[in-house]
């Protein structure tokens, strides 16, 4: 683990996140992928996109697409993915939340367990860890690097994030 402080906004907006998905998991036993985008000027939008159906190599580059159109300065992300240990022979679900920046992150994770219907019935923390190195680690490269959009992907793009917004949360959080 890297030893310098994260931005404040990143360790704030990780907490938050990292909290709604507790309390998602246990009010409504759910986990909504999802990303949540902060402009330098505080406004603020946060986005489930669970039905958007898009290969996912497609749906990580809209998203930066929709982070650039919002002028975001830092992000979070949360999402499941599977985790496994081969000489195990196991396979576990794992909720995945990563507040970064283009140089910082904070990344948690949490073993999924759920109920006999399927729906989320605990979350085990497994860790949380920051670095200054975002490219390197999944779910944290999105405003790291360079990355150029065709104008084929801007129209198409620009035509989803249109259609999105109605569902989309957008507030305002206080600057400085």
């Amino acid at each position: 683990m890297d030893t310098c402080e994260p931005n404040p906004l990143l360790t704030e907006l990780y907490e938050e996140y990292a909290e709604w998905y507790i309390t998602l998991a246990e009010e409504n036993g759910v986990l909504p992928r999802s990303i949540s985008g902060v402009a330098g000027d505080g406004s603020q939008f946060i986005y489930l996109f669970d039905n958007l159906d898009l290969h996912h190599m497609v749906r990580n580059k809209y998203l930066r697409f929709v982070l650039d159109e919002h002028r975001s300065v830092a992000y979070a992300y949360g999402g499941l993915a599977l985790r496994g240990d081969s000489d195990q022979g196991e396979i576990h679900e794992v909720l995945d939340v990563v507040a970064a920046d283009a140089e910082r992150y904070v990344m948690g994770q949490w073993r999924v367990r759920r109920g006999g219907c399927g729906e989320v019935s605990d979350l085990e923390h497994l860790g949380t860890k920051e670095g200054d190195d975002p490219e390197k680690h999944p779910g944290t490269w999105f405003l790291a690097g360079a990355l150029r959009f065709t104008r084929t992907e801007q129209v198409r793009f620009g035509a989803i994030w249109q259609e999105a917004k109605a569902g989309v949360i957008f507030n305002t959080r206080p600057v400085g």
